[in-house]
């Protein structure tokens, strides 16, 4: 009796195995069928004018949802450069005429995933001379911002999963308004933005990290507020600058590296004087990290 019961069982789980097999057999091939094919390989001239003078900067807006961004000064242009790419349907999109520039990737609906690894989408453009206020909004994709010695007048860094980089090798040309950085689940990494030389920075970090590096010298008064909903914001400011920040805090952490903690009021520098830098965050279950750079 027993060795029935022990011979039903095993043949039942036999079944089972098998079935379970043969789905994901069907499965593997049901995304095989989804996935597309690429086409040939082509370059893609961009060439994009409009209107700017630094009381009314052109507004600049580049949207790419998947592939990569190389962005850096360059041309005469408001935006020049060259795409790589082996879809059509994610070619680069122009809308340029008056004050502004929109440059977008494919149509609306359009998923990346379905050509996997194959897919080539590669951007490289240059930003001219003329005053901006720029906009870049990455999806899935990554991008590379080398912005030292640009007129922007605002910034808007904002990506949904993949990793982006800005970055100042020398100063910006005009006295900047805002910086807006903005991550879903990507990891945004920012350097020596004391250069860009705005006075108002928003930071908002969903699950996603984001890193920001004033440099070595700031220059004129910042105000920075943070949100660190289930994310992280790491703040790096030189030990040389008078700093202050206060946090509201969910179930997330503080975390100091050479500031100092008074009863919840965090402090860098000299004490009396009026905070160069002013750090204002809240956190849910993000956390708030200060550093300070020798």
């Amino acid at each position: 009796m027993i060795r029935r019961l022990m011979t039903r069982f095993v043949t039942a789980s036999g079944v089972l195995a098998l079935g379970a097999a043969t789905l994901l057999v069907a499965v593997s091939i049901g995304l095989a069928g989804c996935r597309k094919t690429v086409g040939e390989l082509r370059t893609i001239d961009v060439v994009a004018d409009a209107q700017a003078d630094p009381s009314h900067p052109a507004s600049v807006d580049i949207k790419l949802s998947a592939g990569s961004l190389h962005l850096a000064a360059g041309g005469g242009h408001i935006v020049g450069g060259a795409v790589k790419s082996n879809v059509s349907s994610l070619d680069p999109k122009i809308d340029a005429g008056g004050d502004h520039v929109t440059i977008t990737q494919g149509a609306a609906g359009t998923s990346a995933s379905q050509w996997g690894n194959d897919l080539v989408a590669d951007w490289r453009l240059t930003l001219g001379p003329s005053p901006i206020a720029l906009s870049v909004e990455t999806g899935a994709g990554s991008a590379e911002l080398e912005l030292g010695g640009l007129a922007l007048k605002s910034l808007l860094v904002r990506s949904g999963a993949g990793p982006v980089h800005a970055g100042w090798s020398q100063p910006n040309a005009l006295t900047a308004d805002t910086l807006d950085i903005e991550t879903g689940a990507g990891a945004i990494e920012l350097t020596d933005v004391a250069r860009f030389g705005a006075s108002k920075l928003r930071v908002h970090a969903g699950v996603g990290a984001i890193n920001i590096s004033l440099g070595n010298k700031v220059d004129r008064d910042v105000s920075i507020d943070v949100e660190a909903s289930a994310g992280s914001v790491t703040i790096r400011v030189p030990a040389s600058v008078t700093a202050r920040a206060t946090v509201k805090r969910g179930v997330g952490a503080v975390i100091c590296e050479g500031w100092k903690n008074e009863d919840g009021v965090y402090l860098l520098g000299t004490p009396g004087v009026a905070p160069r830098v002013a750090v204002n965050a809240r956190t849910g279950a993000g956390s708030v990290t200060l550093v300070a750079v020798p």
